[in-house]
């Protein structure tokens, strides 16, 4: 079986993604997959379980692909030259990634699609939004479907998370009592975003008595505070290293949260628009999610439909204002506190 994956997306969505992709490598080993994704996102998919070949390429360049019909072209026969047998394209793809898939020649496949179909045809089995609206479990219901029309009836029956083993260094041994807390404090859209300035003042007010780490790339997440450690990252190998072994992460629901989960961290997420579905899905017992306990618009967005702006005209944002440094700080030490009594 020759399988062509499309995943060219953010961080997070890759993130929830990885166990699909090892997954079907574990049970599959005779199967040539090549896997399209994004230059940054591509160190996920390394270690033993990886694609047979990863082929990169911007998602936004990618996604107006259809603009600039030479790009097109070229993606057109990248894909028919792998001959593939099947497709996988995920929930989250857009028009060139379901036009790609109908013009495979590939006679399987299978997917989703987050809006009315934008190209008719384009999928064999689309796979609907599951009762728990997880990102997780819709990927990991689209990889079941794939493998059971090949064949298999023994698909695992829950997603695990993903080895990253492969982006770490070998551990190295922790010196001191204080424990130590990871902050990043960016997020991928303003909807998403505690201030960074509300950051700031939690990670100096922990720094007092924990080792805090401040993530910092680009100029998302501002210059580290006062009394905590400047962790810049340029690759996800280097987040994955800066995070991993952390007694705390706390950040937005974004990326490095979900990569945070994925490696095993114990953490605090400040939520207000982000889908029930973009929860950390794995070791739950180890995060706390702050969302609005009453607000009757939060969250505003579902896993199949994202707001382009906040609805709330009488208190904009609320749902993010609604948490203070000093209750988010209170979250974290509870966290801290709780720690020791949580399984490994």
């Amino acid at each position: 079986m020759r399988l062509v994956i499309f995943k060219l997306n953010k961080l997070g969505d890759n993130v929830v993604f990885v166990p699909v992709v090892q997954a079907l490598r574990r049970r599959f080993p005779d199967w040539r997959i090549t896997l399209l994704t994004t230059p940054s996102e591509a160190e996920l998919y390394g270690g033993p379980l990886a694609p047979d070949e990863v082929l990169v390429f911007p998602k936004q360049a990618f996604d107006k692909a259809y603009r600039r019909p030479w790009v097109l072209a070229r993606w057109y026969r990248e894909v028919r030259a792998r001959h593939p047998d099947a497709c996988l394209v995920p929930f989250d793809q857009g028009r060139v990634a379901h036009l790609l898939a109908k013009l495979s020649g590939a006679p399987t496949r299978v997917g989703a699609k987050l809006n009315p179909p934008r190209i008719s045809g384009s999928l064999t089995k689309e796979v609907p939004v599951p009762g728990d609206g997880s990102a997780v479990t819709w990927s990991w219901s689209m990889a079941r479907a794939l493998a059971q029309g090949a064949g298999a009836a023994d698909w695992e029956g829950e997603p695990q998370p993903p080895d990253l083993g492969h982006l770490l260094a070998k551990e190295a041994r922790r010196t001191g009592t204080r424990r130590r807390v990871v902050v990043h404090a960016g997020a991928s859209g303003p909807l998403n975003q505690w201030s960074v300035e509300n950051f700031a003042a939690v990670a100096e007010s922990l720094a007092h008595d924990c080792e805090v780490d401040w993530i910092s790339h680009g100029g998302a997440t501002g210059p580290a505070p006062r009394g905590t450690n400047d962790r810049p990252v340029a690759t996800v190998r280097e987040l994955a290293r800066a995070i991993s072994g952390a007694d705390l992460f706390l950040g937005n629901n974004s990326g490095p949260m979900h990569l945070a989960n994925a490696l095993g961290c114990a953490g605090v997420a400040v939520t207000g628009s982000s889908a029930r579905g973009w929860d950390p899905y794995w070791h739950r017992e180890r995060w706390t999610v702050l969302r609005h306990p009453s607000l009757a618009c939060a969250p505003c967005e579902a896993i199949d439909r994202r707001p382009a702006a906040c609805a709330n005209l009488g208190s904009p944002m609320a749902c993010m204002t609604y948490w203070t440094p000093g209750n988010v700080e209170a979250a974290c030490r509870e966290r801290l506190k709780m720690r020791d009594s949580i399984p490994a």
